[in-house]
């Protein structure tokens, strides 16, 4: 039996306790270092980031419970060694692979629990994340110009800039439109993505958000407008209507790949996939139109930045599908990396023979982390980017630490 004997149940009480005094303490600098960069990003408040820690820490298991789990097995197993009881349990005639025991129970455990957390829990407390920081999108606005000095979100047609903020007043904002090219055939305008068509400035703007209209309201006292066609002082009173940029809503966030449950990855891909079709047909059809015309530079020039643009938006959903078919793969790899860091913690813990956190740090985790995660950030990559098979690239680090684990295992027994 696993824990029928009284050394088993030792071994087992001491990885615990190591891991988790382990995990308390990886998880919160992980929580420290990610909660900076979220508030830095989106501008939150001193009160929101209090709010918000609750809903980040799941997230951060997954990284932070696979290396605990190899620090734990390294350490406890490496104290056995040191004080000579592996030589001990030998001289009795107990098999090595009794005192395994315990390691692999605990990777098999911080296995199910970390493919829970990413089934149900990580999706849910992600989108709560993102409920919770947009529940005042106006004042998360405030703060990141008052931060950055300046908002210019992807996908969003306009940047903002602006000298100074002082209580809800914009000083000297610069409102940048960005450059947008047409379409000779659909006559729909989209960004170029390179440079501005026009600039307005203000000596003094207020912001209103409506999230219920969708829009963003900037109510200026009077706007400089510079553009190819005009230079001069607009006549507006009233406030500048925008549409809300999605980095406000919780729609981009819903979307993510990460804040989808289990279940709602096929629905997700569907939809997809369906997008990138209607993209594909459009561009057949605009490809068709534009052949109709007579042999010109202008027939040559609209054919190419017709393609060019649907092309962009094709290979644009194409990464999205394939981050989300990643995720199939990654989840379960990163939760089954727990067992797989277990597994190699046991031999290298008794080899190295060290009673000391750090000498244990030093000889199993700083390596694993550099071996192991490199490899898979590089194979999930190259995986969505076509040049692995998907399933390969995601599980390519389990495959090869795992070998390594196995190996060293079995050398470990026939000693």
């Amino acid at each position: 039996m696993l824990f029928g004997s009284t050394l088993n149940r030792t071994i087992f009480s001491e990885l615990v306790k190591v891991f988790l005094m382990a995990l308390g303490a990886l998880t919160g600098l992980f929580l420290l270092a990610g909660l900076i960069q979220q508030a830095s990003q989106l501008g939150l408040s001193p009160m929101q980031v209090l709010t918000v820690i609750p809903l980040f820490v799941p997230s951060t298991l997954p990284y932070t419970i696979p290396a605990t789990t190899l620090f734990a097995s390294c350490v406890v197993y490496g104290r056995l060694a040191h004080d000579n009881e592996v030589v001990a349990v030998k001289a009795a005639g107990v098999h090595l692979f009794t005192i395994l025991k315990p390691a692999l129970a605990l990777g098999v455990a911080t296995t199910a629990v970390t493919a829970w957390l990413y089934y149900s829990v990580i999706p849910e407390t992600q989108q709560q994340f993102q409920r919770e920081i947009l529940k005042d999108p106006e004042e998360m606005m405030y703060n990141q110009l008052r931060r950055e000095r300046c908002f210019k979100p992807t996908n969003f047609p306009y940047a903002i800039y602006v000298r100074d903020v002082q209580g809800r007043r914009l000083l000297d904002m610069v409102l940048k439109q960005r450059a947008k090219a047409r379409n000779p055939q659909s006559g729909a305008e989209v960004m170029t993505g390179t440079g501005y068509e026009t600039v307005l400035w203000t000596r003094e703007a207020r912001l209103r958000i409506d999230v219920a209209e969708g829009k963003l309201y900037i109510d200026p006292d009077r706007f400089v407008i510079y553009n190819h066609n005009t230079h001069g002082v607009s006549q507006r009173t009233g406030p500048l209507q925008l549409d809300l940029p999605d980095a406000l809503t919780a729609a981009e966030g819903r979307n993510r790949p990460m804040s989808l449950p289990w279940d709602g990855l096929g629905p997700r891909i569907v939809e997809l996939e369906q997008d990138r079709a209607d993209k594909e047909a459009k561009r057949a059809d605009a490809w068709e139109k534009t052949a109709r015309l007579p042999e010109s530079d202008f027939k040559r020039t609209a054919q190419a930045q017709q393609d060019g643009h649907y092309k962009a938006q094709i290979e644009n959903v194409t990464r999205m599908i394939r981050n989300v078919e990643a995720e199939y793969y990654m989840r379960p790899a990163l939760a089954a990396g727990c067992l797989v860091f277990a597994l190699i913690g046991c031999p290298v813990g008794i080899w190295a023979n060290r009673a000391d956190y750090l000498s244990t740090f030093v000889i199993c985790f700083l390596p694993s982390m550099f071996v192991y995660y490199p490899l898979l950030l590089a194979g999930s990559n190259m995986g969505k980017d076509g040049k692995l098979p998907l399933g390969l690239g995601c599980w390519a680090a389990n495959i090869v630490v795992g070998a390594a684990g196995l190996v060293l295992t079995w050398r470990l027994l026939r000693r």
